[in-house]
């Protein structure tokens, strides 16, 4: 019997993500609920709902973030803490192969860009 592989997504530091940010060489997503991102914003990222995930990812949607360029797209996370990583495993088992959570969330990434 053979199985298929698990879809996984690694964490990256908000010091990385920013950094592959300002190279241009990865997407920044927020999926912070609307009501948690009063907190704030993320200079470049981008806003995706929770429940619009499969058609901002989804490969043929025509929704698709027009930003992916491909499956090898680095894109990193940032949500609620507790479903950051989650949500990126839901994105990795569409296809893509680069999918990373930021690990400190929405201030740890906040603080990285800040301080550039």
């Amino acid at each position: 019997m053979v199985m298929s592989p698990v879809a996984t997504a690694d964490p990256i530091s908000a010091a990385e993500a920013a950094e592959h940010r300002d190279r241009g060489t990865a997407i920044v997503v927020d999926m912070r609920p609307q009501v948690v991102r009063h907190q704030g914003s993320l200079p470049g990222a981008v806003v995706v709902e929770p429940g619009e995930l499969h058609d901002a990812f989804e490969p043929g949607s025509s929704r698709r973030i027009a930003a992916i360029d491909g499956l090898d797209t680095e894109i990193d996370v940032v949500s609620v803490k507790s479903q950051a990583a989650r949500i990126a495993e839901k994105i990795a088992a569409m296809g893509y192969t680069n999918v990373h959570y930021v690990v400190g969330g929405y201030r740890a990434l906040r603080t990285a860009i800040g301080h550039k």
